[in-house]
């Protein structure tokens, strides 16, 4: 028997409700609409009342936002597909938080990848509440500064001002802070490039990506080598190095 993932629809406009329904009910077997609910304060009564494991939370409402029907929830025991008419300032969060959303009107494609990812986390009992931690901070950023990275069976996140590089390492990647510690993440060198592209984050070789906030020195001798903040020696692929030189300079970082 198929799993069923039991999910709270939150929308003010009942129209949207029941396009959705009908969209879950074509194309997303694995999803069982348990309830509904047009407002903040009646969401938090169906979640004491029904223990949904999915929401599919509106950001924009009259009476409060989904951001606020999150602040409210104090034991937040399920996954959230946020839904938005807008590509607004909370995108940014949400992609550095972890965090799954779908932009009105919904495309079928996003809405099967998105209940996909969230019905694999639940099967395999995924914890994924920092996420909302990470997300709420982020979103009183106008950078987001916290990434969230899956780790050992749950989401974590990191403050990328704390992190010196990340590197390839048994098919993962192993994240190296200021303070000395280190993170193995679930995650592949090349999504961690791609998820930090506007970010000061460079490749200076096939299995680094080095924070460049953290560039103290590069050898421009030989083959090319940089140093980082806490002595840390990294190789430079020679190609890159020129590259790497004018970023730097684009953003006023002071090496020698």
């Amino acid at each position: 028997m198929m799993y069923m993932l039991k999910a709270l629809l939150v929308d003010d406009e009942i129209a949207s409700i029941r396009s959705l329904q009908i969209l879950l009910n074509q194309f997303c077997p694995q999803v069982e609409v348990i309830g509904i609910a047009r407002s903040v304060d009646e969401a938090l009564e169906q979640v004491v009342k029904l223990k949904p494991e999915l929401i599919f939370l509106d950001i924009e409402m009259p009476n409060g936002t989904g951001f606020d029907f999150l602040e409210r929830c104090t034991n937040c025991n399920f996954d959230i597909i946020f839904i938005t008419a807008h590509n607004n300032y909370a995108i940014r969060a949400f992609k550095y938080s972890a965090i799954d959303y779908i932009l009105k009107p919904i495309e079928i494609d996003e809405l099967t990848k998105a209940v996909e990812k969230v019905y694999e986390l639940k099967k395999n009992n995924f914890n994924s509440q920092n996420k909302y931690s990470a997300l709420f901070d982020n979103l009183k950023e106008i950078i987001p500064q916290k990434l969230v990275v899956a780790a050992n069976g749950e989401y974590v996140y990191v403050d990328l001002r704390e992190v010196l590089f990340f590197e390839v390492s048994d098919e993962k990647v192993l994240i190296h802070l200021e303070n000395g510690s280190k993170l193995r993440v679930d995650e592949t060198i090349n999504a961690m490039e791609e998820s930090l592209i506007e970010r000061d984050f460079y490749r200076v070789n096939h299995n680094i990506l080095v924070n460049i906030q953290k560039v103290q020195k590069i050898i421009k001798t030989g083959n090319g080598s940089v140093i980082l903040v806490d002595g840390t020696l990294l190789t430079l692929n020679p190609l890159k190095k020129d590259d790497l030189i004018t970023r730097l300079i684009e953003k006023n970082i002071h090496y020698t």
